[in-house]
């Protein structure tokens, strides 16, 4: 069964995720306000973009808190233990709210690891205000992960940044040391949060996907295009993943289409102007 949990939103947007998206068997789609500010401003502040933490009583945190339930109980009686947080292009929001939702369950009394995974553009060490390494690259490869663990603003949230960024991270994220990190990292906490690279650009999130319990995509209802959030679902069912449901982020339904003209190649440029895209993720993408 299809069920939508809608906050502060248009009935007609959640009808527009039905039938952009058709999925049956727990599939879930909760929308986050949009609060009108630039997004670089929204990335950089961290009160803006933590706002889980600095503004608790807020539309959008009260959204988080509602993300939160679901994924507790979208396990159907197994704990998600590994939850991966991605986007079908850059600038949909994943980061915020994988940053979010780490709050909140931290919050709740879990103990949580947060994981910069976006070893191409991580932001998450600016978001925490906190070194970037060092971070994930250096616990995969030395094994020492108490090293490159970092305390978070709530007791019970660790943060590891993405650390020294190494020549190619899809690689090291698909090699059997990540799959130890992550067996390690299970049976320390109770929630283990990667947020990884968009799935149409680089393959890194397909590569973690697999290991993941469970994969939430992000959806930016101003940036987003109908075809890319499509295409991401089919691709992350290709390898396997478990897709939890989509978080959409921004209730008021842009002026016009969906998408602009260039959108890809717009986004294109932005990945490759960091570290390149892959020519597998483009090409599928662009079909």
């Amino acid at each position: 069964m299809i069920y939508f949990d809608v906050l502060h939103c248009e009935t007609d947007v959640a009808a527009h995720m039905r039938r952009l998206i058709s999925v049956g068997g727990g599939y879930s789609t909760l929308l986050l306000p949009w609060n009108r500010m630039k997004q670089d401003e929204e990335q950089s502040d961290p009160e803006n973009a933590l706002v889980s933490l600095y503004h608790p009583k807020s539309p959008a945190s009260e959204a988080y808190r509602m993300l939160r339930t679901n994924v507790h109980f979208s396990g159907g009686g197994e704990a998600i233990q590994v939850l991966e947080v991605t986007s079908s292009f850059p600038g949909e929001g994943k980061s915020l709210t994988a940053a979010n939702l780490a709050i909140t369950f931290a919050q709740a009394g879990d103990s949580v690891l947060l994981v910069d995974a976006d070893m191409r553009r991580p932001t998450v060490h600016e978001k925490f205000q906190l070194p970037q390494t060092p971070g994930l690259s250096e616990a995969i490869v030395t094994g020492k992960y108490d090293d490159s663990m970092q305390d978070g603003p709530l007791d019970g949230l660790k943060i590891m940044a993405s650390g020294t960024i190494p020549p190619n991270p899809s690689e090291l994220l698909h090699s059997d040391r990540m799959k130890d990190f992550l067996d390690e990292m299970k049976s320390r906490v109770d929630l283990v949060i990667l947020d990884v690279p968009p799935v149409l650009v680089v393959a890194d999130a397909l590569a973690l996907a697999p290991r993941a319990d469970g994969v939430l995509l992000v959806v930016s209802l101003i940036n987003s295009d109908k075809n890319g959030t499509k295409r991401s679902v089919e691709a992350l069912r290709g390898v396997n993943a478990r897709v939890l449901g989509t978080v959409v982020r921004g209730i008021v339904p842009p002026r016009g289409k969906y998408g602009r003209k260039g959108y890809y190649n717009d986004y294109y440029y932005y990945y490759d102007s960091g570290y390149g895209a892959d020519e597998s993720a483009k090409e599928t993408a662009t079909k």
